[in-house]
């Protein structure tokens, strides 16, 4: 998560004070010191003294509580820092051990206790007392005040959490004052660690938490330095003093072997302290509740609802395209669009989409290639309506089979209502969310599992549970679940039931389900069997600048679990090249035809993909900008065919962007290729001008060439178009952009792309039934499944070797169980290259292919 308030959900933000001059109390180590201000508590030094680096920039408070004193309001709870503590005074004991009395001038007092370990690390705990009645609800502790830049001009420093999507943010010292990045666990923090580093070295702190207590890490940008820290919410009566169950370890780390800090480094001081806990009891090659196909190094396709409707081109993909190129390989089919109302809609999920023929024929279809069907529910949401209509009507609502049977069972805010929220998908719907915690929701989920198990399921994803997250936090105040009202551990055991109860009456009804979850959590790593991956997305859906993909829950769990992209895209070689280095599943995007076709298919928006046309994408923003809009499809407004894209909207500066890319490579456009660009466009209402963009970007979204096609005056249908000559290197996609903006009313029919012939005429772009990243799948496939199964599946990630020159080729390295290693290296460009690639004393000169994967082995 992502802001542009400093821990706006933390309240961390104090600014950087002045620093009671009343003696530095230090605590040591190995060559890291930590001082704490005698007369406040606050850190005021951070230091590695051994590599002469300071890292504190000072002032801020060394702890922050969140109450509802018992004659307060509970819906505005007092912030309270340990600044605000009336005496400080220092306690007997091991390292430093400080009491912060009366606080804010109440009834309430906290003893912090800080320990040095034998491993470079400081373990920080803390004992709340108050007076009975009050409400403890948050604790923020430790607080880190560090130094932007940390080393020289910043240009090196970075910050790396084990958040869902992972990623290095470079550069935190450019970012405003205010900006934010957080992860919550359980939620988007997957593995409870983080870390702050520059060239030389930095700090590593994490949660020594074997039971998955709720908590959040943040870093955010002060006037004056960055601030590291955690939250710790939580309900709980001060009645009894409350103890955090677990330390927060924060230490000093430099590279190995004398090379520069990397997060790796980092990251490897938390795994050796996780490897310990539960969730790493057995390596994924030793996991006897698995089937063995799973192991197999197996592949994964999905087929949407427009593929599920024509389950004959399911039939015609499976058999002239897998079973003739990817012989003998598990592959597991994962369908999205099942259910029975629209996709992502439950809880009326059957009969099923089609029917429940349509769906048999596509499973059976599925068996035949030797596949194994994966389904996706979407967790614990209840959709109460969905599709809003012009004249406030939906398209569908079932308001009452909500109130009869699921409302008593619904998670319930702070105001003692329902939880309701209105994600996208449910087109102006709404939905409450189930809670876990309440026995009936899990049964009800596990009768999903069993049903789908009876239909032919054999995998099951427990979707919109990112990370194993609730909505709100887990936070049901609920005094009818049988769960204590508010947030708290019992969440994540609720969650732990649940599988535990679906595996069981899964294999009751014949099927080892294996399990997965919207995004990973470490938490979770012994039950599930599959993990929803989603680390490259942060190559395009950035919150904050220098973000840029790194696979970090993979690098620290590689072993444990297969990971798999969700969201692959068709034409981006850059992210399969990710994926492939770091050992992801192979996950192919299905194409249509299999045979001989005119490229680009999908021009005539003839197919919808739901409220999308088939092999376009549907934005909703960039960057900061939300587009609102919506596109439309018009069987009675058309050029040709059956349809036609209509984008239409009332509200001024609403924007709708329909968009897709075009391969530039052998399966695609050709560099330094000429083509003639067309599309028919109608006008009815336009406000604004506007066109349809196009771009040709290389990496990083490099742009590299634009032209535009402009949307014509009001009338009738009339042809638009535009010559583009694709550069002759550095670009990796044609991107096409639809973009209008409200007020508007316009249709676009029959995208075209025609290839200049040496007669100097425009001709149909004829290409194999083969998809445009062929080449590597096969390659990728093959190395999965095969020889390179023992790294790039079970093997343990480990540093990547040095790429000389730097950038030629993605890499990515392994450890397999019998102690060697291996390099997976991939040229993800239209031309050869070569480089060296270096670790200590090893290195090989590797060339490679256009499009080549090579595994080598050291």
């Amino acid at each position: 998560m992502c802001g542009k308030r400093v821990f706006g959900v933390l309240g961390l933000v104090a600014g950087i004070l002045g620093v009671a001059r009343a003696g530095v109390l230090e605590l040591r180590s190995g060559s890291a010191l930590l001082g704490l201000d005698g007369a406040t508590g606050s850190p005021v030094r951070f230091a590695d003294a051994g590599k002469g680096l300071e890292f504190a920039s000072g002032g801020e408070g060394l702890f922050r509580l969140v109450v509802a004193p018992r004659d307060g309001d509970p819906l505005k709870p007092l912030e309270l820092s340990s600044r605000e503590a009336k005496a400080v005074r220092r306690l007997e004991g091991e390292g430093i051990r400080l009491r912060f009395e009366r606080i804010g001038g109440r009834d309430l007092s906290a003893t912090c206790a800080v320990a040095a370990g034998a491993d470079g690390m400081f373990r920080f705990r803390i004992k709340v007392e108050g007076e009975r009645g009050m409400i403890l609800e948050r604790v923020d502790y430790p607080l880190m005040p560090l130094r932007a830049p940390l080393e020289g001009d910043g240009a090196g420093d970075a910050i790396v959490m084990g958040t869902t999507k992972g990623g290095v943010l470079d550069r935190p010292h450019q970012w405003k004052s205010g900006r934010y990045a957080a992860g919550t666990q359980p939620g988007n923090l997957a593995a409870q660690f983080g870390c702050y580093y520059g060239p030389k070295g930095g700090v590593v702190t994490y949660c020594e938490d074997a039971a998955g207590y709720p908590k959040t890490l943040a870093a955010g940008r002060l006037a004056d330095g960055i601030a590291l820290g955690w939250r710790h919410p939580m309900r709980h009566d001060l009645s009894e003093p409350l103890e955090l169950a677990f330390p927060v370890a924060v230490g000093a780390f430099r590279g190995s072997d004398g090379a520069g800090a990397d997060w790796r480094d980092a990251a490897a001081m938390y795994k050796s302290w996780a490897l310990k806990q539960p969730w790493c009891a057995k390596r994924l090659a030793a996991r006897d509740d698995l089937p063995g196909w799973l192991k197999g190094g197996p592949a994964q396709v999905r087929f949407g609802r427009e593929w599920m409707a024509q389950p004959e081109r399911i039939e015609a993909w499976l058999e002239k395209y897998w079973a003739k190129h990817f012989p003998g390989v598990p592959l597991i089919v994962t369908f999205w669009g099942w259910e029975g109302v629209a996709t992502w809609v439950p809880p009326k999920y059957f009969p099923p989409f089609p029917s429940e023929a349509g769906l048999k024929r596509c499973v059976d279809a599925v068996r035949r290639a030797g596949g194994h069907a994966f389904f996706w529910p979407s967790g614990y949401q209840w959709c109460l309506s969905y599709g809003k209509c012009e004249d406030g009507s939906f398209e569908w609502e079932d308001r009452g089979w909500f109130e009869r049977e699921a409302q008593p069972h619904a998670m319930i805010g702070k105001d003692g209502k329902v939880m309701l929220t209105n994600p996208p998908w449910y087109r102006g719907g709404e939905a409450a969310t189930l809670c876990r915690g309440d026995k009936w929701s899990r049964d009800w989920l596990t009768g999903v599992a069993v049903e789908l198990a009876k239909r032919g399921g054999e995998l099951f994803q427990i979707d919109q549970v990112v990370g194993a997250g609730m909505r709100g936090g887990g936070d049901c105040r609920s005094t009818a679940h049988g769960h204590p009202p508010g947030i708290g551990i019992w969440d994540v055991e609720a969650a732990h039931r649940q599988m535990s109860e679906m595996l069981a009456a899964c294999r009751a009804a014949g099927v080892n389900m294996v399990l997965g979850y919207e995004e990973p959590q470490e938490l979770c790593l012994q039950e599930v069997g599959i993990q929803d991956y989603r680390d490259y997305e942060v190559a395009w859906k950035a919150q904050l600048p220098g973000h840029r993909p790194e696979s970090v829950f993979g690098y620290l769990y590689h072993e444990f679990v297969p990971l798999f992209q969700s969201n692959p895209r068709a034409e981006s070689r850059e992210m399969t090249a990710h994926c492939i280095a770091a050992g992801q599943m192979p996950h192919l995007v299905p194409h249509w035809p299999v045979e001989p076709y005119d490229f680009p298919t999908q021009g005539g928006f003839e197919e919808w993909e739901g409220d999308v046309p088939a092999g376009w994408e549907h934005v909703r923003g960039w960057k900061d900008k939300k587009y609102a809009g919506w596109p439309h499809r018009d069987d009675g407004v058309r050029h040709s065919g059956a349809g036609s894209l209509r984008i239409e909207s009332a509200t001024p500066g609403e924007l709708t962007q329909v968009s897709r890319n075009l391969a530039i490579g052998a399966a695609g456009l050709l560099p330094g290729r000429r083509y003639r660009i067309s599309a028919w466009c109608r006008t009815e209402r336009l406000e604004k001008p506007a066109a349809i963009g196009i771009a040709a970007l290389g990496k990083e979204l490099k742009g590299l060439g634009s032209w535009r096609l402009p949307f014509p005056a009001p009338g009738d249908w009339q042809e638009v178009s535009t010559d583009v000559v694709i550069p002759g290197e550095g670009a990796d996609f044609l991107r096409v952009m639809i973009n209008v903006e409200g007020p508007c009313r316009v249709w676009v029919d029959d995208f075209r792309v025609l290839e200049y012939g040496p007669d100097g005429a425009p001709r149909p772009i004829v290409r194999e039934g083969l998809p445009p990243q062929h080449e590597l799948y096969r390659q990728w496939v093959a190395l999965y499944h095969g020889e390179g199964r023992p790294y790039l599946q079970l093997g343990e990630a480990v540093p990547p070797p040095a790429v000389e020159p730097p950038g030629a080729f993605r890499v990515g390295a392994f450890r397999a169980e019998d102690g060697s290693e291996a390099v997976i290296a991939v040229n993800d460009s239209d031309a050869p290259r070569a480089a060296t690639l270096r670790k200590g004393g090893w290195s090989q000169r590797v060339e490679l292919a256009p499009l080549e994967v090579e595994l080598v082995r050291k």
